[in-house]
Parts: C-alpha cells; sequence; structure tokens
C-alpha cells in the first residue's frame, strides 16, 4: 500500500482543510450534473422548491424522454451527501420516476437552477470531543396529494457536526399530525441506536457528561420502593377517610 498523503478529492467530494475545520464539497461534481442537463446558461433561483404547490401524479402531461428524468434525479442524490438542503426537494422528484411528467420535470430543473447559484456550499466538520448526539426532525401530515401518506425528515448531529439526514413519506397513513410526527421520531430514534452502535464498533463510545439525577440531588428510587410509598399513601387516605 502506498500513502498518498491527506485526502483532498474523493469520488467527486472535494476536501479543503483549514486549521479550525475541514470542508466537504461537491462543486465540480455539481458542475458536470448541470452541463448534462444542458443548463450551463440557465438563470440561477433563490429557492430549490416552490413551498405554495404540491406534487402530483396526474398532473401534467408525460416528459417526452423519461430515462433522462430518471437519470437527473439519481445524480442529484449523490449530490445530497454534502448537500443536505436539497435532500428533501430532491426526495419529492424521486417518488415519480415510473412516470415522470412535465410538472416533475420542471421542480427537477429549479433544483438545478438553485445549485447554479449554490456552487459553493458544502459541509462543513469541526474538530471536536463531542459527548452526545442531538437529533431533529418533523412531519407534515398527509402531505402527498395523491395517498395523503406523510413525509417526514430528520438530521442527527455528533456535537457540532452534521453527520446523518434523511427526507422520506411514511409508508403508512396516519390519522393526525401527532401520529405522523410519533412516527418520525421512531425512525429517528432508530437512526440514533444504529449510530451509537456503530460507534461503539469504532471503538469511539459516547462518554455522558453527568447524571441528571445526582445533579439534581435526588436519589432514584427503585420500582419496589416506588411501589411501597404509593401503598403506604392509599393507607393514609383510607385511614383519613374513616376518621
Amino acid at each position: 500500500m502506498t500513502d498518498l498523503g491527506q485526502l483532498s478529492y474523493f469520488l467527486g467530494i472535494s476536501v479543503t482543510r483549514t486549521p479550525q475545520s475541514m470542508f466537504l464539497c461537491q462543486q465540480k461534481y455539481a458542475e458536470e450534473i448541470i452541463h448534462g442537463a444542458i443548463m450551463d446558461n440557465c438563470k440561477p433561483m433563490p429557492t430549490h422548491v416552490d413551498a405554495k404547490s404540491k406534487l402530483s401524479a396526474t398532473d401534467g402531461d408525460p416528459v417526452l424522454d423519461p430515462s433522462l428524468y430518471r437519470s437527473l434525479a439519481g445524480a442529484l442524490q449523490y449530490l445530497t451527501f454534502t448537500r443536505p438542503d436539497i435532500a428533501c426537494a430532491v426526495q419529492q422528484c424521486c417518488l415519480f420516476m415510473h412516470t415522470p411528467r412535465e410538472p416533475h420535470f420542471n421542480a427537477l430543473k429549479r433544483i438545478f437552477r438553485y445549485i447554479k447559484g449554490t456552487l459553493d456550499l458544502g459541509l462543513h466538520v469541526y474538530p471536536s470531543t463531542p459527548t452526545r448526539l442531538i437529533t431533529y426532525t418533523d412531519a407534515d401530515w398527509g402531505g402527498c396529494p395523491d395517498t395523503r401518506r406523510s413525509t417526514f425528515g430528520y438530521c442527527v448531529f455528533l456535537g457540532d457536526n452534521l453527520i446523518s439526514w434523511s427526507s422520506k413519506r411514511q409508508a403508512m397513513l396516519s390519522r393526525s399530525s401527532a401520529q405522523a410526527e410519533y412516527r418520525g421520531v421512531a425512525n429517528v430514534v432508530a437512526e440514533t441506536c444504529w449510530l451509537l452502535n456503530l460507534l461503539v464498533e469504532l471503538q469511539c463510545p459516547l462518554r455522558e457528561e453527568g447524571n441528571r439525577v445526582k445533579r439534581s440531588g435526588q436519589k432514584r428510587k427503585t420500582w419496589q420502593e416506588e411501589d411501597g410509598a404509593s401503598e403506604e399513601r392509599n393507607l393514609i387516605r383510607v385511614g383519613g377517610r374513616g376518621e
């Protein structure tokens, strides 16, 4: 094996090192897929999605070249490795790969126009000694106009560094917004447990900052003590009624 030195470029991802951080960017790859979409001279867009309209599987006419749509959507999926800002928009476009229509292609082109104006964006990684995973999750309710299924998303931070993110349509219908939110929480908890096990396998287990019960000065009770205290309170209450 040959030591090639510090990593600077790997599979379309450029790595820029500074004393304070490491910056991951796919600018060259983004320029290549924009050229492949024949949108080199397109006008940049400030946003990547139209929040007012929702894509449907039956709106508009079918596209003339479905294979081109699938190729461009797949290329954008790889770009989300360092661009979590477009993950939700790309996920929405990927839902219609089987029968893409003109509104879907217009939404895909909008993402390319947004990327055209944000080629220098990427992911920062900072050196730190993290002690916990921090997760955020959210979900809509019945956002899909065709199936009425909800879409959820989450992101996971290891200290100050974003290490995992996803946006996906839920497999089942939710009868309320609370149910959609709980399903989103269940998914991010499963992802967090997997990441914790992965850190253990990499011999980098997280260490807790301290026991919250000990910091508050309270003693944790066993379930036997809780049951005994509850029974004692019931006896006092019954005795009070007798008096």
